[in-house]
C-alpha cells in the first residue's frame, strides 16, 4: 500500500535507516535454535525483508524553496546499526555528506554509531567535520563512553578519531542545525526512569518542517503535542501490542495519533496525511499487522461515519466509545467493540502505517 504524499516547505524527503528497538530484528535467539516458531524473525532472514530492522534512526533530506544549493541531509540518531545502515541506504539514494546529527538520547541505540563517523571525517575524505546536536545530559554520557571524540588528545592507537563539532541545545528551545541553518524544534518526552524508578528519563523528539518524530516515549506532555500541531507527518514509537515501561505500545501510538488529529481539527487545521509507527520488536511482523492496523484504522474512520461525526462534532477522545486499548494490549490484538468498515478517509483518521527500513516518504513542497 503506497503512503500518501506529504505537504512540506523544506523537506524533500525522509528515509529511514532503522525502525527496531536496540536489539534490532531478527533477534539472534530465533535464529539460532534447531526449529524458529518466529515468523517475524525468520522472514528478516530473508534480502530486503521489510522484518529486517535495524537501530531506529533515520534522516531528513531538504532544502530551500528554489534553493537547491541549499540542500542538507539531517541524521537523527547514530547507534550501533548505524554504519550498516548507512553502507545500504547511502549509495542507492545517492548519498555521502551528512549535515547535521541530533542526537534524541544517550543510549546504546541512539549514540553507539558517532565512532563511525570517522568514515566521513579523515583527512577529509567527505567532508571536514561533523556537526552534533544534544542535550547536556546526553553530552555528559558520550564524554564518558568517547572521551577521544570530545578530546582528540585522549585519542590512543592510531589517533585517527572522528572530526566532530558538539552543539549544546535546551529540551525546550528551537535551534538552527548544520550549515545551512535548518529550523529544529525539539520535542521533550519521558523514555522510562531512573533513580530506581523515581525520575523519568527524559528524551527528545524533533520536529523539522512538517515532520515530527518520536521515537522512544512512554509518555508524551500535552504541551510536547501541542508543538507537533501543524505537522502534516507523524513518526512515533510503538514498541510492540503489550504495554511497556519506556515505549508507547501501539494502541498507544494509535491514541496519540487520534489525540493529534483533534488538536489540529480545534485549530482549524487540516489533520497529519500521514502517522508512522517506528521502533518495532520482533514481536510484530510486518505483513500481518500492517492487514491489521489497515482494518482497525477503516473501523474507526467507518464508525465516524455512521454516527454523522465530523471535525466540529467530534468531541476529545471520541474513539474511547467503541475501542478499549487497555484491552487490546491485553489481548495483543486490535479490535473495536463494533463491527465496520470503509474504504473512504477521514479529517480525524491519518493514513497510519508501520514503517520500514528503507521506506521513504515524498514530499510536496511550497504546499503548507
Amino acid at each position: 500500500m503506497s503512503w500518501p504524499t506529504v505537504k512540506s516547505t523544506w523537506l524533500d524527503k525522509v528515509i529511514f535507516l532503522g525502525t527496531g528497538t536496540s536489539s534490532q530484528v531478527p533477534a539472534i535467539h530465533c535464529v539460532t535454535g534447531s526449529q524458529s516458531h518466529c515468523i517475524t524473525c525468520t522472514d528478516a532472514m530473508k534480502p530486503g525483508s521489510k522484518n529486517r530492522r535495524f537501530c531506529t534512526s533515520l534522516l531528513a533530506i531538504g532544502s530551500e524553496p528554489g534553493r537547491p544549493d541549499t540542500s542538507s541531509t539531517i541524521l537523527i540518531d547514530c547507534g550501533k546499526s548505524f554504519y550498516e545502515s548507512a553502507l545500504r541506504f547511502f549509495p542507492p539514494n545517492g548519498l555521502r555528506k551528512i549535515d547535521a546529527v541530533l542526537l534524541t538520547h544517550p543510549h546504546a541505540d541512539a549514540i553507539l554509531g558517532l565512532d563511525d563517523l570517522r568514515s566521513w571525517t579523515m583527512k577529509g575524505c567527505i567532508q571536514d567535520y561533523v556537526d552534533i546536536y544534544l542535550t547536556q545530559e546526553c553530552m555528559q554520557t558520550v564524554a564518558q563512553m568517547f572521551p577521544y571524540l570530545v578530546d582528540t588528545s585522549r585519542a590512543t592507537g592510531g589517533g585517527d578519531v572522528g572530526a566532530l563539532r558538539w552543539h549544546l541545545i535546551d529540551a525546550n528551545t528551537p535551534f538552527q542545525a548544520g550549515p545551512h541553518q535548518v529550523h529544529v524544534q525539539p520535542l521533550y518526552v519521558e523514555h522510562g526512569f531512573v533513580q530506581n524508578g523515581r525520575m523519568p528519563f527524559g528524551c527528545l523528539g524533533f520536529r523539522i518542517d512538517s515532520m515530527s518524530y518520536i521515537s522512544d516515549c512512554h509518555y508524551i506532555p500535552s504541551e510536547t503535542l501541542d508543538k507537533v500541531v501543524g505537522s502534516d507527518v507523524f513518526i512515533l514509537d510503538g514498541l510492540k501490542m503489550k504495554r511497556h515501561t519506556s515505549h508507547f505500545s501501539i494502541p498507544q501510538a494509535i491514541a496519540c495519533v487520534l489525540d493529534v488529529s483533534i488538536r489540529h481539527a480545534q485549530r482549524n487545521l487540516p489533520p497529519p496525511s500521514l502517522a508512522l509507527i517506528t521502533d518495532i520488536t520482533h514481536g510484530i511482523e510486518h505483513h500481518d499487522f500492517s492487514a491489521q492496523l489497515q482494518s482497525h484504522m477503516k473501523g474507526l474512520t467507518a464508525w465516524l461515519y455512521e454516527q454523522n461525526m465530523d471535525v466540529k462534532s467530534a468531541s476529545s477522545e471520541w474513539w474511547k466509545t467503541i475501542w478499549d486499548e487497555l484491552e487490546n494490549e491485553e489481548h495483543e490484538r486490535l479490535q473495536l467493540s463494533v463491527s465496520c468498515t470503509t474504504d473512504k478517509a477521514h479529517p480525524l483518521v491519518p493514513s497510519m502505517h508501520l514503517a520500514y527500513d528503507g521506506a521513504q516518504i515524498y514530499m510536496s513542497k511550497n504546499r503548507l
